[in-house]
């Protein structure tokens, strides 16, 4: 864990997560890639009002109480009796203003509030405040459970997601700072269902956003030929990219142990070869005999680095580690060459 980069982790969780409308957002704090847990917080929160105030606040009703000698909306005459507004000959009263007073736009100005007072986002402290001060019209709350809660499904909170999800990371960490942050990474990377479901989901949005042009990349769901499917299921990949004259399958791991011993030899996981050999030969059966077929066993890691190039039955498969150690811009080239390199190998198995 005290390799691992924590602002890395988080990038990898908002693609994961579907969170994110722009690559801004992931790519914040990229000129420094080790960049700590609460400064990498404050600069998303940033971007994402930024983008949100570009694109206009969501706007909505929200109730108030009005005191007033012409009453509308709903009178709420245990108030008005309370604070003696009949003595004044006035009528308390529950209105529905439409504004930009909205929950989601609460939740935002809460968190960049939070994250300006945090001693370690001094570097986006000053535009977090100028936020602050352009959502004047908007209500002050404090984080909460219940807050979070009760925020509305609507299509406009699509525009929030990652506003919500930091809101989140504060309200469960209390105070986002390193050791929060480590504390929410150690989380992740204990659950090894989740982080590879994680990891997984990462690898393929990431090639989504970033495939070059004439190039594919998504799931492929293969069967089995003259098999009943409800006996044997069907093959799903995790990532398929399909290039011009080529197609690539990458299976994503998440193991405690990258080389487990068997019979006192370390070697790579058995099951996992298998697998991807099973999704190559599959895919050699439905696909053009003209294209070219290569895999990818990926495992995320920290301080551990496993690269190598086998030939798996015919095909060209690596073996890599992708360092979560390593600066972002590092990371996502290491990646970039994995899905999107076209020789992959062929020439060096001959």
């Amino acid at each position: 864990m005290d390799k691992i980069v924590v602002a890395n982790l988080l990038r990898i969780a908002f693609y994961a997560g579907d969170l994110l409308d722009e690559d801004e957002d992931c790519q914040a704090s990229v000129q420094d890639g080790r960049a700590s847990f609460d400064d990498f917080l404050a600069a998303l929160t940033h971007r994402a009002g930024a983008r949100i105030r570009l694109r206009g606040f969501e706007r909505g009703y929200a109730s108030c109480d009005e005191q007033s000698a012409r009453p509308r909306g709903r009178m709420l005459v245990g108030k008005s009796v309370a604070t003696c507004a009949l003595m004044q000959q006035q009528l308390v009263c529950e209105v529905d203003e439409f504004g930009v007073d909205t929950p989601d736009n609460r939740v935002l100005k809460a968190s960049a509030c939070f994250l300006a007072q945090s001693a370690h986002a001094s570097e986006h402290a000053d535009q977090l405040r100028a936020l602050v001060r352009e959502m004047r019209p908007v209500g002050d709350i404090q984080l909460s459970n219940r807050v979070l809660s009760r925020l509305p499904r609507t299509l406009a909170a699509r525009r929030y997601r990652v506003v919500r999800f930091i809101a989140r990371l504060i309200v469960d960490s209390g105070q986002p700072d390193e050791r929060v942050g480590e504390h929410w990474a150690r989380r992740l990377v204990q659950d090894e269902k989740k982080m590879r479901k994680v990891f997984e989901a990462f690898v393929r949005r990431w090639g989504e956003t970033h495939r070059p042009p004439g190039v594919k990349v998504g799931r492929t769901r293969l069967k089995w030929s003259r098999a009943p499917q409800t006996l044997v299921g069907a093959l799903n990949t995790d990532v398929t990219v399909r290039g011009a004259t080529w197609t690539r399958v990458i299976e994503c791991k998440y193991m405690s142990s990258l080389l487990p011993e068997h019979h006192g030899k370390r070697m790579f996981h058995p099951e996992h070869l298998r697998q991807l050999y099973a999704y190559l030969a599959r895919m050699q059966a439905t696909e053009s005999t003209s294209r070219r077929l290569s895999g990818v066993l990926l495992y995320p890691a920290a301080g551990q680095v496993v690269s190598e190039l086998i030939d798996l039955g015919g095909y060209p498969v690596r073996v890599e580690t992708l360092r979560l150690d390593a600066p972002w811009e590092q990371l996502t080239e290491q990646l970039g060459a994995l899905l999107f390199d076209a020789n992959f190998g062929h020439s060096d198995l001959g």
